[in-house]
């Protein structure tokens, strides 16, 4: 009995000597998947604070560019869960004896390699949206004399367009007007989708020179 005890804990110990170093890896390489989770939530929170703040940015296309992040964040979860899964097994198995633990070891090296790969995607996509988050902090900064430019613009149509009540064709530039201040509003609210040969930036000029050719319409017809 004394020899049959000696023999199960000395599997034992050396079962868990063998699985120590691969569980403290698969270990390192969680934390390490963990901490590059934190940090990529942390940057797409920096880029979601910058959005709906009524500045012209393009939230709407933005968050289109953010959907690969959510959608690691998912894979995480079930990584996670499989990696403890796989980890409680190992010790477990390793209880008795090498031979037992070899097939969760393999499981495990096999784990913490997709591990190690998902934290390459994390850093990679952690970097990308570090990169929108400061190209979209340049164009909050780019947009501001344009919009500036086009709301007082489109102020002084409007009182112009009050003076002028009772003008012939007075209904149309309200018409007009109204269509372009709606413009001005899916512009400010980042609804607008920019592309290569038309970014927001052209949208803001466009409508501040439509705005002035409506003006100008309206001081020809009042004389």
């Amino acid at each position: 009995m004394w020899g049959r005890s000696r023999a199960r804990r000395q599997r034992q110990v050396e079962g868990l000597a063998a699985v120590t170093g691969p569980v403290e890896a698969a270990d390192a390489a969680h934390q390490a998947l963990l901490e590059l989770s934190r940090e990529m939530r942390g940057e797409l929170a920096r880029l979601e604070a910058l959005l709906d703040r009524g500045d012209g940015v393009p939230s709407d296309t933005i968050r289109e560019q953010t959907l690969g992040a959510v959608t690691v964040f998912a894979d995480l979860d079930g990584v996670s869960r499989q990696y403890q899964e796989i980890r409680t097994a190992t010790v477990e198995a390793a209880e008795h004896g090498v031979e037992v633990a070899a097939p969760w070891l393999a499981a495990l090296g096999e784990h913490t390699g997709s591990m190690t790969e998902l934290g390459e995607t994390f850093s990679g996509v952690g970097e990308s949206l570090a990169y929108l988050r400061e190209r979209t902090e340049r164009l909050r900064a780019d947009l501001v004399p344009l919009r500036e430019g086009a709301h007082e613009a489109l102020r002084a149509a409007q009182e112009e367009l009050a003076a002028a009540e009772g003008a012939d064709g007075w209904h149309a530039w309200q018409t007009a007007l109204t269509a372009l201040a709606v413009r001005l509003a899916e512009l400010d609210g980042g609804h607008v989708i920019p592309t290569a040969r038309r970014k927001v930036s052209d949208h803001y000029r466009e409508l501040e020179r439509e705005v002035a050719e409506l003006r100008g319409a309206m001081a020809s017809a009042s004389r």
